[in-house]
């Protein structure tokens, strides 16, 4: 945390219960809101400030964005040190509770996430590297601005002026002091609304798309039909935010944070997941580590948290409905767990044969396996909880099963191949490389050959 902000912090509190604000400008005197005032530098900030609950509270720029002279994010501005990343830590000065319930929670992890798979070279296909003659040229490009831009930078020992990772809002930034999250990834600056992060939209800036549609789940579902219809007269502002009385249907925040009668609101998102369904295979999240050695939220048992989410759903619905609703539920994310199994050992079968090269994602049979368990096979589950018909069947279970038929047609055309080259006297072991046909003499003429044997092949086998 940045170095004197307690003391300024609490100096600022005792004041702002001894003075009754008249207005946001008459409260506080702000040197920041003074000079970009004068200048008008920055008009769209100052007023979403004055609107804000910072401004009725007394917190102003200073209070967020001054920097110690040793901080690691310290600019130098005006006679002053101030930083432009205001940090989860930062935040965490007043909000004590939330800044530790979303620091162990899977959103302060999404930079984490990122580098595993960036680190790991698993990402090639998106650009995330690019090697020409053993020399990397560039450095995830295309992810700066798609992956990183949910996930989060890792700002660590770097700068604002590095446009690898500034600007960046993503939910698991690690900060340079060291913390994790953007608090601003849900309540965007500078108004840092309750009712904007309370809302579906807020979540829809990443949970969406082919391999995450959340969003487009929820507003399929009855919950978002009802928002949708009645939404625009719900109270969104009560800080005791009640079902049925500020609001009819559960958004994100209600099932993922808000509180009932018998659980308090957290900002650990985390803390009522009883699945995984984000990786290839599910799993429950029991408190054993996840892939990056740490327990899923709180550590608590899996029962435990279905417990907690089933208190939200208790708040509509019969204990005869939510019960039979997750065991219908858990038996589809089952289901996908087998399918996943049967396609997923056909492609390591043609890797232990080595019939693959070693590189990621330079075949076609290795993206409709991820697209598999990615996009389809995460649709399929996420709909299953998430009341999303057409998620599971149309986008879910009917593209696996179209999945599965690709992937046996492409094993047996890679076998074929491998038969047919080795027939021709071709050398085909486990040090396949992507660069095996450009230097392979005379291959544009065994193209020929090869196909023409394929064809025969093929027939000969569908005739038996």
């Amino acid at each position: 945390m940045k170095n004197g902000h307690i003391l300024k912090l609490t100096i600022i509190a005792i004041l702002t219960l001894i003075i009754v604000p008249v207005s946001a400008s008459a409260a506080v005197s702000d040197s920041c809101l003074d000079c970009h005032s004068s200048m008008n530098k920055f008009p769209a900030v100052i007023d979403d400030w004055e609107n804000s609950k910072h401004a009725e509270a007394g917190i102003t720029c200073e209070s967020c964005h001054t920097a110690g002279a040793d901080d690691p994010d310290a600019i130098a501005h005006m006679g002053l040190y101030m930083t432009p990343v205001v940090s989860a830590a930062d935040c965490g000065n007043c909000h004590v509770a939330a800044f530790e319930e979303n620091t162990r929670s899977l959103h302060s992890l999404g930079t984490l996430y990122y580098e595993v798979d960036f680190d790991g070279q698993k990402l090639p296909y998106l650009e995330s590297e690019i090697t020409l003659d053993g020399y990397t040229t560039a450095s995830h490009n295309a992810t700066v601005n798609g992956c990183q831009a949910c996930h989060g930078t890792n700002m660590t020992g770097k700068s604002t002026d590095d446009p690898d990772v500034w600007p960046n809002n993503g939910i698991g930034r690690i900060n340079p002091d060291g913390s994790s999250g953007s608090c601003a990834s849900c309540h965007t600056r500078h108004v840092f609304s309750v009712e904007e992060a309370r809302k579906p939209e807020a979540c829809q800036q990443c949970h969406l798309g082919p391999d995450h549609p959340q969003t487009e789940i929820y507003f399929e579902s009855k919950h978002g039909s009802i928002y949708s219809t009645e939404g625009d007269d719900w109270d969104w502002t009560e800080e005791d935010w009640k079902a049925g009385e500020d609001y009819r249907a559960p958004t994100c925040a209600v099932c993922h944070m808000s509180g009932t009668d018998e659980l308090k609101a957290t900002h650990d998102v985390s803390s009522r997941l009883s699945w995984e369904l984000e990786p290839p295979v599910s799993k429950h999240t029991d408190n054993t580590a996840n892939i990056l050695g740490t327990p899923i939220s709180d550590g608590t048992t899996w029962q435990e948290k279905r417990e907690r989410m089933t208190s939200v759903c208790e708040q509509c619905h019969s204990e005869t409905w939510v019960d039979n609703y997750y065991e219908n539920a858990d038996a589809t994310v089952e289901l996908y767990n087998k399918k996943y199994a049967d396609s997923s050992s056909i492609v390591d079968g043609l890797r232990e044969d080595g019939l693959l090269t070693e590189q990621d994602f330079d075949e076609p049979v290795e993206f409709k396996i991820y697209e598999f368990w990615h996009h389809e096979g995460r649709r399929a589950r996420m709909g299953a909880f998430m009341m999303g018909p057409d998620y599971v069947q149309w986008h879910g279970f009917y593209e696996l099963l179209k999945d599965k038929a690709e992937i046996v047609e492409m094993a047996e055309q890679i076998r074929l191949n491998a038969d047919i080259e080795a027939s021709l006297g071709i050398d085909v072991s486990s040090e396949r490389s992507e660069n095996d046909a450009k230097t392979t003499p005379g291959f544009e003429a065994l193209v020929l050959v090869a196909s023409t044997l394929t064809v025969v092949m093929i027939m000969s086998r569908k005739g038996k």
